[in-house]
């Protein structure tokens, strides 16, 4: 019988899955703004083509976003996105707790 080793994951799944702080940091972000975005348009009930129109993007876009297509987004493509529906961003930056 095999014995498996559970281990605590920290807060992000991106470190967890082997990325580098940097670059786990940055698709938590982007991870976070996507997720903003699908619950906008879901709460408002937009189908692809009100979204599209809202957002400033194409439906091609949406569809990407949807499938969870994180490397075809950058932080700044999202947050123009989520500016262009009207949406204000806010960044807080917080010391790492060892």
């Amino acid at each position: 019988m095999n014995s498996s080793e559970v281990k605590d994951g920290t807060q992000n799944v991106f470190i967890d899955l082997g990325f580098s702080a940097e670059e786990a940091e940055n698709l938590r972000i982007r991870s976070e703004l996507m997720d903003q975005i699908t619950t906008l348009i879901e709460t408002q009930n937009w189908s692809s083509e009100q979204a599209a129109s809202q957002l400033g993007t194409s439906t091609d876009t949406l569809d990407a976003l949807y499938q969870g297509k994180i490397g075809q987004f950058s932080i700044e493509q999202l947050i123009t996105m989520l500016t262009h529906a009207g949406l204000k961003i806010r960044v807080e930056v917080l010391p790492i707790v060892a």
